[in-house]
């Protein structure tokens, strides 16, 4: 879950103006990430895939519209990430009565 954290105090301000989770320094802590060397589990084995969210805004019912963020990942080393033959996200959590906003992913390898 790599959503980043704002503190309290910022938390109503950016969920307002729509910014939370895209920071320009919260991209750049991402990015050192990568520059470590792992990779995006889900963006290896999906490319061009851009309509698979792990997070929806209750406030807004993102679910229901299928409107959401992929925030949630899955960051493995370049051996591990060749090892990778299947990943996915479990909406299928969404029927429960209460569910989280995110849902969880998972990733198999081999």
């Amino acid at each position: 879950d790599l959503d980043i954290g704002i503190g309290d105090e910022n938390r109503k301000r950016w969920l307002r103006t729509g910014k939370c989770s895209f920071l320009p320094e919260e991209r750049e802590w991402y990015q050192r990430l990568y520059d470590y060397g792992l990779e995006d589990t889900f963006r290896k084995l999906n490319p061009t895939v851009n309509d698979k969210f792990s997070w929806f805004d209750y406030r807004s019912k993102g679910f229901d519209d299928n409107r959401g963020l992929r925030i949630d990942h899955i960051l493995v080393n370049h051996q591990l990430a060749e090892r990778c033959v299947d990943v996915g996200i479990a909406l299928d959590i969404r029927a429960m009565e209460k569910p989280s906003d995110h849902a969880p992913i998972w990733a198999e390898f081999k």
